[in-house]
C-alpha cells in the first residue's frame, strides 16, 4: 500500500525546483506563476484519482465490512458447514440442488441431503452385507465393518459428479477430513499427493481406478483399503464397489462430534505452492464459508440463480467459490463431468443457468468455436473466474452478451484475495489508493529484483511496498490474533513456513507470500503479470518447474535438465518449456521418444513442457543453481536459441516433432492450436 510520504513527494520536488528558480533570481511573477500551475496541476491530477476511484473504494470498503461482520456472525454462532447447508435445504426441500449433465441424475435439496446423510452413515459405520467386501484384505486394511471417525483422512480421487460433493459433505459431518486430489494426476504426483495426506482409505471412480492400480503395482503407495463409487463389472483385490451399499444406509442426519464446529479442518485442497510436488492445503469450514459467500456478495450471485460448473471441483474455483453458492447461498449447480466448448452453450440454455465460471483459456476455446444460435439464446448474465486478459475481455462479453465478468485472484492456502467489482477490462482486482484505508485492506504489494525474482528489502531489513505505477509480489498480513487473517497453510509446517515472510513491513511482523507478480496502475487497478520462483500458470494449472525435472532427471541419457515458462502470443499465462542438456553420442531421437513417454506417463495434460531445446551445457551460476532468466527470455523462438535444435508437443502423436521458422510462425500467429 502506498506510504503517506509517496503522496507528498512531488510536491517536495516542486518546492525544491521553485527554490532553486529564486535562488537563481528569477522574477517573482514568474516563480509565483510556476508554483501556481504546478501546483493546480498536481492537484487536478490528484482530485481525478479521487473523482475516479472514490466510488468504487466506498463499494469495495462497504463490501469487506459486510463479509467480515457476516463472517464473524457465524463464527459467533460457531457452528459447522453442513448445517449452514441445512439452513437452505428446511428453506426449499423441493428446489433442485444439484443436477448432473452427463447422467441427467437431479437432487432436491432435501434429496441430496439425504444422500450426503447415506454416505455419513455408510462411513461412519460400514455393515458386512455384500460378498465384495471379503476381497483382497490386506494386514494393513481395517476392516469394513470399524468405519472412520472424527480426524480421519479420506482421499477423494474422482471427477466432476454430485456423488464428489455428496461424499465430503456426508464425511464432514462427521468430522471426517477429505482431501481432493486432482484428478488428472499420475504416477509419483498421485502417489505423493495420496501420501501426504496421510489417507485411511481412497474413495475413486471406475474410469479413474486403472490410474490408481498402477501406482499401487509399481509399489509407488502402500495400499491400502480403496472404495468406488459407481457400478464395476470386474472387481480387483482390495477394492470395495459401494453404490448399493450406500443406497441402502439411513438418510437421517448422523451423530455430529462434540467437538465439530466452524474452525474444524473441513478438507484438503492441493495446491503446486512455490516448488515441489503438490501439497495439501487445510481448509477449515469458515474459510470455505468465507470464500464462498465473499466471491458471491462480490458479484451480486443470488439464491435463485442457477449455476453451470465446468471446472474441476477438486479445485477451490468450482469445489469452493463455484459448488459453494449452492451449499451456502442455495442456487441450483449444473455439473458436468468434463469442460466442452461445443456443448458450454447448449447446456446453458438447456438448464437455463444464469451463471458460470471461467479460466482465461476456457474463455479462447469458447471464442475459437463457429458461431451458433444458442450462444445469444441463454440467460448467464454473470461469469466470474481469473485469467480473462483484457486483449479478449471485449469480444467475448460482445459475442456472448455477457452482462458482467468478475474477476478474481488468490490462491486456495493463502489470506490474500482481490477482486475486480466494477468490470475494469483486464484487471485482477484494486487497491484503494488512500493511504488511510491501508489498515483495513490488509493485501500488499512488495517490489521485487526482475532477475531473480526475491522480494527486494531496504537498508532497514525490512520489504519496499510498491507505490501505483509499479510491479510486485502480492502479500497478505498475517495476524494470529484475527482468525480471518491467519495463515492456515499446509499439513506440513515446514511447507508452511516456505511460505512466510517475516520482517516484512515492520520488525516482527509477518506476511503470506503469494507468489504471484501482480501490476498496480495509478488508479489502484491490478494486473496479474507473473508468477514468482519455480513455477508458472498454464491453462487455469498452477505447474511445478521442480516437480517436472524431477520427472526427466532419472534419464541417464541427460546430464542436465531446466524446466521453465515461456510465454506464446495469444494464450494465457507461460507455457512449458524443457532445456536438456544430452550425454554425449546419445542421438536426439532416442532422447525424444524416451521424454515424451516418461512425461505423457507421469504427468496430467496441462504439465508436459509444450517445447523442448536441446542445448550444449547448461547454464548455472557459481553456486551451481540452474539460471533459468536468460532460458525465459530466449523462449522458443528459433533465433533467439542460437540455432539449437528446438522441438514442439505434438498431442495428437504425443511426440517431440522438430520445430521449424513455419511451425514458429504458425504457433505464434494462433493457427496452431493444438497447444
Amino acid at each position: 500500500m502506498m506510504d503517506w510520504r509517496d503522496s507528498k513527494k512531488p510536491l517536495i520536488q516542486l518546492s525544491v525546483f521553485a527554490f532553486t528558480l529564486a535562488f537563481l533570481g528569477a522574477s517573482y511573477w514568474i516563480y509565483i506563476a510556476f508554483v501556481y500551475i504546478g501546483y493546480s496541476l498536481l492537484m487536478t491530477q490528484y482530485l481525478y484519482r479521487v473523482y475516479a476511484t472514490l466510488p468504487r473504494d466506498i463499494s469495495g470498503l462497504i463490501l469487506l465490512l459486510r463479509v467480515k461482520w457476516n463472517v464473524r456472525k457465524r463464527l459467533k454462532a460457531n457452528r459447522p458447514l453442513h448445517e449452514i447447508f441445512l439452513e437452505n435445504v428446511h428453506r426449499t426441500p423441493n428446489k433442485e440442488a444439484i443436477v448432473e449433465v452427463s447422467t441427467d441424475r437431479r437432487f432436491t435439496f432435501e434429496q441430496f441431503n439425504a444422500f450426503a446423510n447415506q454416505y455419513a452413515h455408510f462411513f461412519q459405520k460400514t455393515v458386512n452385507t455384500s460378498s465384495s467386501f471379503e476381497k483382497a484384505k490386506t494386514s494393513n486394511e481395517r476392516s469394513p465393518e470399524e468405519g472412520f471417525a472424527c480426524d480421519d483422512v479420506l482421499s477423494l480421487f474422482m471427477e466432476n459428479n454430485a456423488d464428489f460433493v455428496a461424499l465430503w459433505l456426508g464425511l464432514s459431518k462427521l468430522g471426517i477430513i477429505s482431501a481432493w486430489i486432482n484428478s488428472h494426476l499420475k504416477l509419483e504426483p498421485l502417489a505423493h499427493s495420496i501420501r501426504t495426506a496421510k489417507s485411511n482409505a481412497i474413495v475413486t471412480t471406475s474410469s479413474l481406478l486403472p490410474t490408481l492400480a498402477i501406482v499401487f503395482e509399481r509399489n509407488l503407495l502402500e495400499r491400502c483399503k480403496v472404495y468406488v463409487v459407481d457400478d464395476i463389472s470386474d472387481v480387483p483385490a482390495g477394492v470395495f464397489p459401494i453404490r448399493d451399499e450406500v443406497l441402502r444406509r439411513a438418510s437421517d442426519e448422523p451423530k455430529a462430534p462434540p467437538l465439530l464446529n466452524f474452525r474444524s479442518v473441513l478438507c484438503y485442497i492441493y495446491t503446486s505452492g512455490t516448488t515441489g510436488n503438490p501439497k495439501p492445503a487445510v481448509i477449515k469450514h469458515f474459510r470455505f464459508y468465507w470464500m464462498a459467500m465473499g466471491c458471491g456478495k462480490s458479484f451480486g450471485v443470488l439464491p435463485d440463480d442457477c449455476m453451470y460448473i465446468t471446472l474441476p471441483m477438486y479445485h477451490s474455483a468450482a469445489g469452493i467459490v463455484g459448488i459453494g453458492q449452492t451449499l451456502i447461498q442455495g442456487c441450483t449447480a449444473v455439473v458436468r463431468k468434463k469442460f466442452s466448448a461445443s456443448n458450454f452453450w447448449k447446456d446453458c440454455l438447456k438448464y437455463e443457468c444464469t451463471v458460470s465460471q471461467y479460466v482465461g483459456e476456457l474463455c479462447r476455446y469458447l471464442l475459437a468455436q463457429k458461431e451458433i444460435p444458442e450462444e445469444k439464446l441463454h440467460k448467464v448474465r454473470l461469469m466470474y473466474g481469473n485469467g480473462l486478459r483484457a486483449e479478449i475481455w471485449p469480444d467475448f462479453v460482445n459475442r456472448f452478451n455477457i452482462a458482467k465478468i468478475g474477476e478474481l485472484y488468490g490462491s486456495t492456502e493463502g489470506n490474500s484475495n482481490i477482486v475486480n467489482i466494477d468490470n475494469r477490462v483486464g484487471a485482477c482486482g484494486f487497491f484503494p489508493i488512500y493511504p488511510f484505508i491501508a489498515p483495513v485492506y490488509p493485501v500488499r504489494l512488495l517490489k521485487i529484483d526482475e532477475e531473480t525474482g526475491e522480494v527486494l528489502r531496504g537498508k532497514d531489513g525490512l520489504c519496499i511496498p510498491c507505490r501505483p505505477g509499479e510491479t510486485g509480489e502480492m502479500v497478505g498480513v498475517i495476524k494470529d490474533s484475527d482468525i480471518l487473517l491467519r495463515f492456515e497453510g499446509y499439513v506440513s509446517s515446514e511447507e508452511t513456513s516456505k511460505k512466510i515472510i517475516r520482517n516484512a513491513l515492520r520488525p516482527g511482523d509477518a506476511v503470506f507470500s503469494s507468489g504471484d507478480v501482480i501490476y498496480w496502475d495509478e488508479l489502484g487497478y491490478l494486473y496479474f503479470k507473473d508468477r514468482r520462483g519455480d513455477t508458472f500458470r498454464w491453462k487455469g494449472e498452477n505447474v511445478s518447474t521442480t516437480e517436472v525435472e524431477g520427472i526427466l532427471q532419472p534419464l541417464k541419457t541427460l546430464a542436465s535438465v531446466t524446466v521453465y515458462g515461456v510465454e506464446v502470443p495469444k494464450k494465457e499465462g507461460r507455457a512449458g518449456m524443457a532445456a536438456v542438456v544430452p550425454h554425449n553420442g546419445v542421438p536426439h531421437e532416442q532422447l525424444l521418444q524416451e521424454i515424451a513417454t516418461r512425461l505423457s506417463q507421469s504427468l496430467p495434460v496441462y504439465a508436459i513442457p509444450l517445447f523442448l531445446r536441446f542445448c550444449e551445457e547448461a547454464d548455472i551460476t557459481g553456486t551451481f543453481k540452474l539460471r533459468k532468466v536468460n532460458l525465459r527470455r530466449e523462449g522458443f523462438s528459433l533465433e533467439r536459441c542460437h540455432n539449437d535444435p528446438v522441438y514442439y508437443w505434438d498431442s495428437s502423436s504425443a511426440t517431440y516433432k522438430r520445430m521449424d521458422e513455419r511451425m514458429q510462425k504458425l504457433i505464434e500467429d494462433g493457427t496452431y492450436n493444438r497447444i
